[in-house]
């Protein structure tokens, strides 16, 4: 019965070290070319795309420029190495101003997959570590007792 315990313990432990290693999954679109990209985000049309290993967030913008006397509004989901996570897990965005009529928001996150969507309930990165800290513990205490069993 601790044999299975171990073994339990082992393969979770390998599972958490590999899914910690992965990059971060984003909806990656522009609503120039695909109209579902825009808010509202329907992610069920959409797909994740797994991101390159050196991209740790995800991100969304929303770029306004004005033309012709209205406001043309685009949003582009996208991986990204870098940028700044606002408030709340980045659901606070940043804004930028232009010359020439142009408004910028850039919104960061790198909580969960598809972060640059919608809400889910998945861990954050840091509660990777702690879950991976505590299955290393308990596998080393485990260790000596099925050391002792074999003997």
């Amino acid at each position: 019965m601790k044999a299975v315990f171990v073994i339990f313990v082992a393969i979770g432990t390998i599972f958490l070290a590999l899914e910690s290693g992965i990059a971060i999954k984003c909806f990656v679109c522009n609503s120039y070319h695909q109209a579902d990209c825009a808010d509202w985000f329907d992610n069920v049309t959409q797909h994740l795309v797994q991101c390159d290993d050196d991209q740790n967030r995800c991100r969304k913008v929303v770029q306004e420029v004005w033309i012709d006397d209205h406001w043309d509004v685009r949003y582009i989901r996208q991986c990204a190495k870098d940028g700044t996570i606002g408030p709340y897990q980045g659901r606070i965005c940043q804004e930028r101003y232009g010359s020439y009529n142009v408004r910028m928001r850039y919104c960061h996150c790198d909580n969960q997959d598809g972060c640059n969507s919608a809400l889910s309930t998945k861990m954050t990165p840091g509660s990777h570590q702690l879950m991976l800290l505590m299955l290393t513990f308990f596998l080393a205490l485990s260790l000596p007792h099925m050391l002792i069993l074999r003997r």
